[in-house]
C-alpha cells in the first residue's frame, strides 16, 4: 500500500514532549499558534490622511504575541495530571506549580516532532516545532463525576513566548 501524502497524526507519527520528556497519557495538544503584535488589538491600521478618498498605506505590526499550548491529560489513580509533568511530582496546585517553575532558573522547552512514515528505501525528514520559554500558567484542577463516565481528562495551559523549528 502506498504511503499516505497528508500528515496522519496519530500512531506515533507526532510526538509531544515537555522538558525533553514524552508525556504520559497525553491525549491532545492545541497550539493557539502566534498572532502579530499590537496594543491597538488588531496588528494593522489603515493610514488614511485627510483628503484623501482611500487609505493611502496600511500599516502593519513586526512583532509577534506569546502562544499557548492546552494539553489535554488522561488522569491517572495516583495522582493530578500535571504531576506527569516533570519536576512537579510535588506540586499539589497551580501556586505550587508557579514555586517550582520558579526554583529553575532556566525556561522549560516543549517540542512538537512530525515523523512522517518512511522506509530505509525511501527515508524521510522529521519536522517540528520547539516551543521557547514554556511556562504553566493554567490547570483543570476541578472535577465532574457522573455514573456513565469512563477515564477522566484534564487540562493544562503552557504559555510560551515564540518557536523554533527542528529540521
Amino acid at each position: 500500500m502506498p504511503q499516505t501524502k497528508v500528515r496522519v497524526v496519530g500512531s506515533g507519527f507526532t510526538v509531544f514532549s515537555y522538558k525533553n520528556a514524552p508525556i504520559a497519557f497525553c491525549e491532545g495538544v492545541e497550539d493557539s499558534g502566534q498572532r502579530a503584535f499590537s496594543d491597538l488589538g488588531q496588528p494593522y491600521q489603515f493610514i488614511h490622511p485627510l483628503g484623501a478618498r482611500h487609505p493611502v498605506e496600511i500599516a502593519t505590526s513586526r512583532v509577534l504575541q506569546g502562544g499557548t499550548l492546552q494539553l489535554t491529560l488522561r488522569e491517572l489513580w495516583n495522582a493530578p495530571v500535571w504531576q506527569q509533568l516533570a519536576d512537579l511530582a510535588t506540586a499539589l496546585n497551580i501556586v505550587d506549580i508557579f514555586e517550582v517553575l520558579a526554583q529553575n532558573p532556566n525556561y522549560v522547552t516543549c517540542q512538537m516532532l512530525i515523523k512522517p512514515p518512511g522506509t530505509e528505501s525511501q527515508p524521510v525528514k522529521w519536522r517540528g516545532k520547539n516551543y521557547q520559554n514554556c511556562t504553566i500558567v493554567d490547570i483543570n484542577d476541578g472535577d465532574t463525576i457522573t455514573v456513565g463516565a469512563l477515564a477522566v481528562t484534564k487540562g493544562i495551559t503552557v504559555a510560551y513566548t515564540h518557536t523554533t523549528s527542528v529540521r
